[in-house]
């Protein structure tokens, strides 16, 4: 990488976030503390994400009509429920598991990394999250933004292109100008074949890249700050 970009664009769930652990966790409290199998409880954890993203497709396609990001969980989670056997949720419960993105947890650099990143750079959340998902986990984990962004406006969910003309718009940059941070290859390789440059981060859990298909990859967004750093003196040292 020559040059730093002029904006750094972060999938939220997951590259900043541990949204896997959060929604087992919220699930395994929920379905347990009724007195259901833990393993019945990891298949509808599992289940639960594996629906969301098809539902989600579902809408990007036209396929369904337009729903937000914590109906289709909703969704999800009672299909995911009787997917495994087991009884029907409980109103309250099923409010706790639709609304588990608001608690997610973010990975341990993420918040101090941020705030660093936000130093010298741009700092903006592009997330299918809703917006008020957006504001509770931002709130809870002291994630800090330039600004914050929910592919709602769009009427579809990444890795559709329309959802990341939303950060293009907003941020009234070309798409060259705009590197899509992730720990997820498919949002990355959707981001590059709109223009935007890409990084990605390796976190638990989540699907590796393949070694060199990305413009940048690091282990925590700690190393993103310090190639972004190097970057820097670079141009500076050639510029003496």
């Amino acid at each position: 990488m020559d040059t730093v970009p002029a904006a750094l664009v972060f999938d939220v769930m997951g590259t900043v976030v541990d949204d896997r652990g959060g929604v087992r966790g919220a699930t395994l409290t929920v379905l347990e503390r009724r007195g259901d199998d833990h393993e019945a409880a990891l298949a509808v954890a599992s289940g639960t994400a594996e629906r969301q993203t098809a539902l989600m497709k579902e809408v990007s396609s036209g396929a369904r009509p337009w729903a937000s990001h914590r109906a289709l969980r909703r969704t999800a989670v009672r299909e995911a429920v009787e997917a495994a056997g087991l009884a029907p949720l409980e109103q309250a419960d099923e409010d706790e598991l639709s609304g588990v993105v608001h608690r997610f947890e973010p990975w341990p650099d993420s918040p101090d990394a941020l705030d660093r990143l936000r130093t010298d750079h741009v700092v903006v959340a592009l997330t299918n999250a809703d917006p008020a998902e957006l504001a509770g986990f931002s709130r809870r984990g002291g994630l800090a933004w330039h600004l914050g962004l929910s592919t709602r406006p769009s009427g579809a969910y990444k890795p559709d292109p329309r959802a990341y003309a939303v950060a293009v718009e907003a941020l009234e940059l070309e798409p060259g100008e705009i590197m899509m941070v992730a720990a997820h290859p498919w949002d990355l390789r959707a981001a590059a074949r709109t223009g935007m440059r890409t990084c990605y981060v390796r976190r638990p859990g989540e699907e590796p890249a393949p070694e060199g298909e990305f413009d940048l990859e690091v282990d925590d967004l700690h190393a993103l700050a310090d190639a972004l750093d190097a970057v820097v003196d670079r141009s500076e040292d050639g510029a003496r």
